[in-house]
Parts: structure tokens; sequence; C-alpha cells
């Protein structure tokens, strides 16, 4: 019953942070007379679940009055700019890195104050800067700030940027500068193996995984080991044990040892930082540690009830929090679903591997509606590389809390102790990059609103089949799991394991069926280049979702006719753009200007095209070979497209946008001299969806293994045509249409180049 409490809280408390704090108390209200209507063995239970709703309810709306006044939402109304004071409420995050090598960061805020007024304001916000600045949780700055209203989450009011630099007022309280010392000595004293191992010591201890590699990081996402590295109930189990000994050796009584506990817990997570996780875990560890200093039966299922209502109640917040959905999840999980499956397992395996399994299954089977949501399919891998990773974990936690303990009483010490455990961090590693560059390392599975409905039934007939007395309840959810289970191995969905198969798992480049018009997505090392939106908002925001990208690094618009930047509305939606170049030819079409409105909107970096502009995007590297700044030489639009040649280890893509015979004639010998160079197959993308306004000199000598083209059926326009198709069939190369294939995603396997379209599913 406590977990049924603590699922419902969570999501009534959920809608209420995306509706209306009036939802949370008015459903508490009513169901205040429900609970003399009900048995007395009920009325309990329905009690605190409308106490809850009416307390979190109250809780939502004071938080919204307190952060969000009225006269500061509506000067955001517009973007201002405004010298003010603010001070930094959490660690800040990467969010993304800029072409300019600096990483973006984010951090929550709260103003101070505003303008030069002598008045003090109170207003949260999310502030968006580089990492040349270094901000320090609870310190407070100044600063001139560009304002928006927020985009990132409903409970922030504004979002917000430097516009210069950035002077530091008043340092940490006391307590604050001395764990953010304690943590940043700690950091500065270890070492590792490798640097990556380095880092998940600290990953493991106190949950700082800044110095993550982009790369380990998407690999530990594929196979869904991120969750190692955020701080929960375990690591706080570590904490409380070794504290708890230190007490007892010592001689403490009950009372002494339950002290000296609470106050190790309340220690770390003010080391650690106040995460949705870590907090969860915090409250629960205490109330597990009252209860047992009570005399009480420990039960841990009230725990986690008790730390998820009382959490709810003082953030609501933390109900939209995928970190905190997760952390509850996957503990009433490990509670509720673990030891049944255990049993199971024992009758086929060794007690020991049947455990590990058991924890690993059982958190992945109740976390699972949430982590569809943060992947477009299910880890294939999941269960094995955490059953691999598993036993590395406690050593490597209790060696970097150790290190804690140790930098400011022998700093000396935390090297080696971390260099050792940095073994158990490298084979964490191992395990993550070898698992994730297996093929199908992202199984798929059903997406969107039904995928939520499915995975919710799957939990629910798990408890069933494993926890429910009655037989027919058992059997209905054992008969629902076979039925999906089915499905899942036969519909096509299941077809990404085949060679034909839609999104091809390690794919890199895809063209993304937008109709008349280009949409492109490249990826490498979890960076993203977009080209181009299509003409439509929901063709690119769903090819954009399919494949699950949510950054976008760097945003080319080639050139600005409406089937080449309609759709960037939908490509912008719930996305961050770092970077965005576009064409420099003079062009005041409305389609322009709503273009830079949104792009302005975004905040992101807007570039003129010119052949000076050049970068990375992980393992390619690229470069802007047209137009000139102003694109005085270009007849029209479509004759100014920027082009950009981009270089791979295993292929190389050639992007054309709409650049006629003529403009391709003049990038010829620079198009010539960089490809010919060049020992890996040439990806062109055909320009001007097939015309046959082809230059068939430099097409013929590229000889491009695959000629990518664009075009919507039965356009109109006669694309592609006859010419262009001939002329490419007589370069050698392998045609693909999107009119034909829907879109096409390319990948490498075994150094050869494999496509598949979504249409072949």
């Amino acid at each position: 019953m406590a977990a049924v409490i603590a699922w419902l809280s969570l999501a009534l408390a959920t809608t209420g942070t995306l509706l209306s704090s009036t939802w949370l108390m008015v459903i508490g209200f009513l169901l205040c007379p429900v609970v003399f209507l009900l048995p007395n063995h009920r009325r309990s239970t329905t009690a605190l679940i409308a106490a809850a709703l009416v307390l979190s309810g109250f809780s939502l709306l004071l938080q919204e009055s307190l952060n969000k006044p009225q006269w500061l939402d509506q000067t955001l109304s517009e973007s201002v700019i405004e010298t003010v004071e603010f001070e930094v409420l959490n660690k800040p995050k990467s969010l993304s890195t800029g072409f300019n090598g600096q990483r973006n960061m984010g951090v929550a805020i709260r103003l101070v104050k505003w303008s030069k007024s002598e008045s003090r304001v109170a207003a949260r916000g999310f502030l968006i800067y580089q990492s040349e600045v270094e901000l320090i949780r609870g310190a407070t700055y100044e600063g001139e700030l560009s304002f928006q209203e927020s985009e990132f989450s409903t409970r922030d009011l504004f979002s917000a940027k430097p516009t210069g630099d950035i002077t530091l007022k008043n340092e940490p309280n006391d307590t604050a500068h001395f764990f953010n010392a304690l943590r940043q000595n700690y950091i500065s004293q270890l070492s590792g193996v490798t640097p990556d191992s380095k880092t998940l010591v600290a990953g493991l201890a106190i949950g700082d995984v800044s110095a993550l590699s982009p790369e380990l990081s998407e690999k530990m996402r594929t196979v869904s080991l991120t969750h190692l590295v955020a701080v929960s109930g375990s690591n706080c189990a570590i904490v409380i044990g070794l504290v708890y000994l230190v007490a007892v050796r010592i001689g403490f009584g009950r009372l002494g040892r339950t002290v000296i506990s609470l106050g190790g817990l309340v220690a770390y997570v003010l080391l650690v930082g106040p995460d949705p996780s870590v907090l969860r875990a915090g409250v629960m560890a205490a109330a597990v540690i009252l209860a047992v200093a009570l005399g009480r039966r420990s039960w841990s299922l009230n725990a986690l009830a008790v730390a998820t209502l009382v959490l709810l109640i003082a953030d609501p917040w933390l109900a939209v929090e995928f970190g905190f959905g997760l952390s509850v999840l996957a503990t009433a999980g490990i509670l509720l679903l673990a030891p049944a499956i255990a049993l199971k397992l024992q009758a086929r395996m060794p007690r020991l591997l049947a455990l590990g399994l058991a924890v690993t299954i059982a958190a992945q089977i109740m976390c699972l509606p949430l982590l569809i949501q943060l992947q477009p399919g299910l880890a294939t891998y999941s269960v094995i590389a955490n059953l691999l990773a598993g036993p590395v974990v406690a050593p490597v936690t209790v060696l970097g809390i150790l290190g804690v303990v140790l930098t400011p009483i022998i700093p000396s010490l935390v090297g080696p102790i971390s260099w050792v455990a940095s073994f158990g961090g490298f084979w964490i590693t191992v395990v993550a990059e070898t698992f994730a560059q297996f093929p199908a390392a992202v199984f798929p599975w059903v997406t969107g609103f039904i995928a939520t409905v499915v995975s919710v039934l799957v939990v629910l007939s798990c408890i069933a089949w494993l926890r429910a007395k009655p037989e027919l309840l058992r059997q209905t959810g054992l008969m629902f799991l076979v039925v999906v289970g089915v499905s899942t191995l036969s519909v096509p969905a299941a077809g990404s394991v085949l060679p034909k198969s839609w999104p091809l798992p390690n794919w890199t480049t895809v063209a993304c069926d937008v109709g008349q018009g280009d949409g492109f997505v490249i990826r490498s090392e979890s960076r993203v280049m977009v080209v181009d939106v299509g003409r439509e908002a929901a063709p690119i925001d769903n090819c954009l979702k399919e494949l699950g990208i949510k950054t976008i690094d760097l945003l080319v618009l080639t050139h600005f006719d409406f089937d080449h930047v309609g759709g960037l509305e939908g490509a912008l939606k719930s996305r961050t753009v770092t970077t965005a170049i576009v064409s420099g030819f003079p062009d005041d079409r409305p389609a322009t200007k709503a273009s830079f409105a949104l792009l302005e909107d975004k905040q992101a970096e807007v570039l003129i095209a010119n052949p000076k502009i050049s970068g990375s995007l992980g393992e390619f590297s690229w470069q802007v070979l047209a137009p000139s700044l102003e694109a005085t030489e270009a007849e029209d639009s479509n004759d100014a497209s920027v082009i950009l040649a981009i270089l791979g280890p295993e292929y190389d893509l050639l992007m054309l946008g709409d650049l006629g015979a003529r403009g391709q004639e003049r990038i010829s010998k620079q198009a010539k001299r960089i490809f010919d160079a060049r020992q890996v197959p040439l990806v062109l993308k055909v320009s001007h969806h097939g015309s046959n306004d082809q230059n068939s000199e430099l097409n013929l000598s590229l000889q491009p293994e695959l000629a990518l083209v664009s075009v919507g059926k039965e356009n109109g326009y006669g694309h592609p045509g006859a010419n262009a198709l001939s002329l490419f069939r007589q370069a050698g190369s392998v045609i693909l249409r999107t009119d034909e294939m829907g879109s096409i995603a390319i990948s490498v396997d075994q150094n050869t180049i494999r496509f598949a379209g979504s249409g072949e599913r």
C-alpha cells in the first residue's frame, strides 16, 4: 500500500505541476468526505493521500507566487537586458559544446536584485553561459543578463544569457563554502588509469561527472549505465554504514549512533548537492534511521513512501524531474519485484547471480515508462551490462568516499586511493564501450503516447504476475506480458536487427522524409548537425523525435526558400540549438525574417556562411565551400545555397543545397581537390531535389557511391529529372530517393556503408 500511495502521489503531483496548483487542492478536498464513507482499514490511507495533495497544492501555489512576481512576468513579455544580482542554486551542468571549443553550461538561479533598484526580488530562472565563466553553488554574482521568457521549465520564470562580464558579489555561506571547497579539493587530488576512469570515481562517490567525455557519456546512456553515477540510496547506505561503524567503535549508544548517522547523512547530501535523486535517497535513509532508532520495523516501502510524500509536499516540481522519478521507481522496483524475481531465477542459476539479475531486471521494469521517454527504444544489453558493471560499484564508491574523508586530513593519500579505485571505473568504461558498439544496441519499440500506455501496463502486469495472490490476476498479467513480448519480436519495428531496417542502430546520416524539401541530420559521438528543415513543422519534428534528437549542436539553413526553412519551428520545438549558419545572400522574404526571429528566440549563435568557416562534429570535420560572406557571386537564393564538405573516417558528405549547374562549376575545382585526395566513399546530397540543372563534369568526376535525393511524391516539378537520374547512374551511384524509401538512414558496419528507408520497416 505504501508504494501505491507513492505512485499515486507522484502521478497527481505531476498533473498539478503541469496544470495548476488548484487541481491538487481541489482533488485533495474532494477526497476528504470520501474518507468517512470508507471502511476503517481504508480511511487512513485515503486521508493520507488527501492531506498530501492539499499540502502539495498549497506548497506549489506558495512557490509560484514567490518565484514568479507578476510585475517581472509582465516585464519579460519582451526580451530585456538588465544588470542584476543573482544567486546560483545548484551545480552547473554541461548542456553542449560549441564549435569554439567552449562548453555551454546551464544552472538554476534566483534573482536577488533588479538593476540599480534597492528593492529585492525573488524570481527563479535558468542561466545559460559558457564554461570560461566559473559559477559556484550558493554564491551571489552581478552582471548584465539578456532575459527571455522561460523555454526550459514551467517552474522557471525566465531564461537568461550574460551579455558581459559576471563578477562575484558574495561568497557562499560558511557551510556551503566548506563543502564546495572540500568537493573541489577532492576532485583536484584524484588520479586514475585513464581520465574517464578517474571521473567515474568522482561520479560514483559524489555524483560529479562534469569531466566525463561526451563519447563515454553517450555510450553509458545507450546501455543504461548512466544511473551508476547518479548518487542514490546505495551511496547513502554506504555513508550511513561507514559512519555507523565508526560510532559503534567509539562506543556511542543508540541515541548517539542515530544523531551521528543523521549528521553524516546531512553532510553527504550537502557535499553532493540537492539533486532530485539525492534528496529522495537522503530523506528515505533518514526515515529508515529514525524507524530503527524508535524500535519500529524498518519496512523499506514505508520509508520510500514517506520520502516521496515529504519531498513532493516540500517541492512539488520534483514530480516532473526525470531524475527523481527514475530514483523512486527504481527503488520501488527493487523492493517490490526483486525478491520474487530472484526466487524464480534461483531454480536455474546460483543464488548470487540470481540476486544480481533480479535487482537489475526489477529496476529496469519499474523505470520503463520513464526510460522510454528518454530514448527511442529499449537498451538491448542493459541487463547484462549492469550485471557486469555492478560488482565494482560498491568498492569504487567506498574508496571514493574514503578519499573524500581524507581530503582535509591527509590529502596525499587521495591520489593513490582513487588510482586503485579507478580500475573499477575503467572496467565500467570497458563494459559501456563494448556493448554500445554491438549491433542493435537500442532495440526499437513503440513511441509516443502508445509507448507510455503499454509500458505502464507492462509494469502493472509484472506486479500482478509476481506478487498478486489471486491466480486469475497472476495469469492475466503473464498473458499480457507474453502478448507484448511476442508483438515486440514479430512486428515490423523489430526489423532493425535485419539488414534493411529503420532506423539503423548506429546511423550517422539521415535524410528525413519532409516531402518536397530538404531535411538532413548528421550525428557523430553524440553531437548533431541538422541541414535544412523542410517546408512544414510536423515532418521534421517527427523525424527528429524518432531519432531521439533533443539538442542540435549546429543548424545549417542553406537558403531561405520555404521548402528548406518552413519547418524550422518544428525542428526547434522542445530542442536547444547552439550555433546556426545561414547564407548571407540579401533576402527580405517573410521566411527569412521568421527564421531569424525563431533563432533569436532560441538564443542561438548565428553565423553568416563563408569559406573561412569550418569546424568539427565528433569524428567528422566540416568546411563551408560557398557562398562568400555577402554571396555577391550568386544570381538568386538557390545559387547562394550554403555548400558543405563533411569529411569522416568512413565516408564523406557533400551537401549541395539547391545549387545549380553554374554554381556547381564555381566550386568544382575546390570540391575535386578535397575529395580526389580522399580514400573513403562519398555520399552526395543531390542538388535541388534532383532537378536536371546539374553540372555533369563535377558529378561524374566525384563518382559518389550514394546519391541522396530529397524529393516529394508527385511534386509537380518533375523532380527528380530523367537527365539527372541518368547522370548519376552513369557515375555509378546508388540513387536513394525519399519519395520511394521514406526517411533514409546511413551507417557503416565493418567498413561497409549500409542504408535503410523508413518505408521498408
